[in-house]
């Protein structure tokens, strides 16, 4: 502040100007943001100049009108402070110009306040929030005595009273930006608001502190049971429940997280999160009959499993169980965990028949789902053409066997089988996915005479190329077609075909001709001279125990060298022994133990040699040792053999 007194006419830059006309508008410059000082003062305080002689008192007020005048309506556009006016000056008056201090006439005026209105952090347990404070700047800035512009003043007051509210809604929406930032922070390693798991709140809570939570309910929920005159406090645990307390809360962490931004932090939008602990009815007695004196026996579930070869499903048999009935006191408990309001009871145990979870009736409806599913594949296809089918390795990847009516997120239910779609999608990308390319190539194989794959030369592969994202619901749709039981996945990709040649490959025997002939695609390739069961007659019939069976076979079983001995009863009474160590190139196509196979000799009998040789076998078909090995590797697994008179 200047220590010489304010002098209003050399506070008039436009003294020496022409003055404003009638009529004419007033120009000023408009103050700039560098041009003001600001001291932060609460409303309704007035202020005056520093006391000098001529000095100009300034008064701040909140009035209607919000006018900021001097106590002689001069200009509003002196500094405060220090800072230059930007009104404009004389040449004269530019080298020094006087400032106006403001001073409060109280001693100390006390900063205005206002909260912000948004809670920048909240203890969701307690629901207590703390709101950021923000000062609210009260600004008096001074008018000249004499010699302003009334006109540009007033336009400038306007303006400025204008802007507060905008400066007000400013600061708002900058603490809830902070608000909404915090609120974000602070949720995105905890569950979210309105959250619950089995109707118990968890927002706010970390991941392992709802995990924590869950395996302390399961440990500390009990059920009274008593057996003759003892009772006991017995636990899920105790009857064999086991709880996957990390799954569980990982759902419950999860829960909301795909919701829009509002829907996720509001607590009103709630989400109650239920997994499902099992069913009663797989409690295990065996513990807790022990601990009454009373010896169990587990139940053993049915199985379903793919048979030796791998073409279709079978199931096992259950076996039922004795001990201590339980399922009463498991239900309690599951009841207690799941549902808040339930309080188990006490339970009076008995001895029963235990009975497995999966019966051998719900093992067989089962077997039927899935070799359904093999009988009726399910088919991926693109734009163009099929690409490939899911089998029994998809199969066998996705599905379970659940006893229950429950169905989890993810799955699909085809009676009491499930099928995993996040499993589907996995066996997909590894298996099918991984091996796409985008040229083709044709395949290659050998069929039998019924039309089946026996062996492929060329596995072949069609000319896949997928769109972004457009098999990311291959899983999803895999476990729909699949609890159907047949269908087809689509996804976006363009498709080239390949093309399939096939071999047809048959073996035809002529017992009267003596003869084995190999077709290949219906065109005989190949005839062998063969050595046929004993008691054999030149038009292929046969009489006695020995006799070579007709019919049609398939190849089920390959040998490239064998030791055959054994011992059979005729039909008289009689026995006959045979030992052959070392019989080469053997091909089983009776389940009775008929091959064909090479003549088993102490010497060579070559293919021309054989009709002459006069050999025979107990029922097999023997072929010379010079082609035995050609049919070896000719015929392969499955191939179809007719024999005939």
């Amino acid at each position: 502040m200047n220590d010489e007194s304010l002098n209003p006419s050399s506070l008039n830059p436009m003294e020496n100007e022409e003055q404003p006309q009638p009529g004419d508008q007033p120009s000023f410059d408009a103050p700039q943001p560098g041009d003001w000082s600001f001291e932060t003062t609460p409303l309704d305080v007035s202020y005056e100049a520093a006391p000098q002689a001529g000095s100009a008192k300034v008064i701040a007020s909140d009035e209607a009108d919000d006018d900021w005048t001097s106590a002689d309506g001069g200009n509003p556009f002196l500094t405060l402070g220090n800072e230059q006016s930007s009104a404009p000056q004389s040449d004269a008056a530019s080298a020094a110009v006087p400032t106006v201090s403001a001073a409060p006439i109280t001693s100390a005026a006390p900063t205005a306040q206002i909260p912000a209105q948004t809670p920048v952090s909240q203890d969701f347990h307690s629901q207590s929030s703390v709101f950021a404070n923000a000062a609210y700047p009260s600004v008096a800035p001074a008018q000249v005595a004499d010699g302003g512009h009334e006109a540009g003043e007033q336009s400038a007051v306007k303006h400025r009273r204008h802007a507060w509210p905008w400066i007000v809604l400013a600061v708002i929406i900058v603490a809830l930006a902070a608000a909404a930032a915090l609120c974000v922070q602070h949720y995105q390693d905890r569950a979210l608001p309105g959250v619950t798991l089995w109707g118990r709140s968890v927002a706010g809570e970390t991941q392992q502190q709802i995990a924590d939570d869950v395996t302390k309910l399961v440990t500390d929920t009990t059920v009274t049971v008593t057996y003759n005159d003892a009772s006991e406090q017995v636990t899920l645990a105790d009857l064999g429940y086991t709880v996957d307390a990390n799954s569980i809360a990982e759902q419950a962490f999860n829960a909301k997280r795909s919701d829009n931004f509002i829907q996720r932090y509001l607590s009103s939008a709630t989400v109650n999160v239920a997994p499902s602990l099992g069913d009663a009815s797989s409690a295990d007695p065996t513990k807790i009959g022990n601990d009454f004196g009373v010896q169990s026996t587990a139940a053993t579930d049915a199985t379903v499993s793919l048979n030796s070869d791998g073409t279709q499903y079978e199931a096992t048999a259950a076996t039922v169980g004795m001990g201590l009935s339980v399922t009463d006191a498991a239900q309690q408990l599951l009841d207690a965990i799941e549902n808040p309001s339930a309080t188990p009871q006490y339970v009076q145990l008995q001895v029963n028949d235990v009975q497995p979870a999966i019966t051998d009736d719900i093992a067989k409806q089962a077997v039927d789902t899935l070799n359904n599913l093999i009988a009726n594949p399910i088919k991926i296809t693109g734009n163009g053409g099929d690409i490939t089918t899911l089998g029994v390795d998809a199969i066998n990847a996705s599905y379970s066997v659940d006893p229950t009516d429950s169905t989890p997120d993810g799955s699909q239910r085809s009676g009491y089988v499930l099928f995993d779609a996040a499993k589907l999608q996995s066996y997909y990308e590894t298996n099918i996915k991984a091996n796409y390319q985008a040229t083709e190539q044709d395949a290659d194989v050998i069929v039998n005479n019924d039309g089946e794959v026996i062996k492929t030369n060329v596995q072949g592969h069609p000319g896949v190329t997928v769109a972004d994202g457009g098999d990311s619901n291959v899983g999803t749709d895999a476990a729909k077609a699949m609890a159907t039981g047949s269908g087809t996945v689509q996804i976006n990709a363009t498709v080239i075909p390949m093309q399939t040649k096939q071999t047809k490959r048959h073996t035809v025997v002529d017992l009267s001709d003596k003869k084995l002939y190999a077709y290949e695609n219906d065109q005989v390739i190949k005839t062998l001279n063969i050595a046929d069961g004993a008691g054999t007659a030149a038009d292929g019939s046969c009489k006695g125990d020995l006799c070579t069976p007709t019919g049609d076979f398939k190849i089920w079983w390959k040998l490239d060298s064998q030791d055959m001995k054994g011992t059979l009863t005729l039909s008289d009474g009689s026995t006959t022994s045979w030992n052959a160590p070392g019989v080469k190139f053997v091909n089983y196509f009776s389940h009775s133990g008929c091959a064909i196979h090479r003549i088993n000799s102490t010497s060579a009998i070559n293919d021309a040699d054989v009709p002459a040789s006069g050999a025979e076998s107990h029922g097999c078909i023997g072929l010379g040792w010079d082609v035995a090995e050609w049919y070896y590797n000719w015929a392969d697994y499955n191939e179809t053999v007719h024999i005939q008179q």
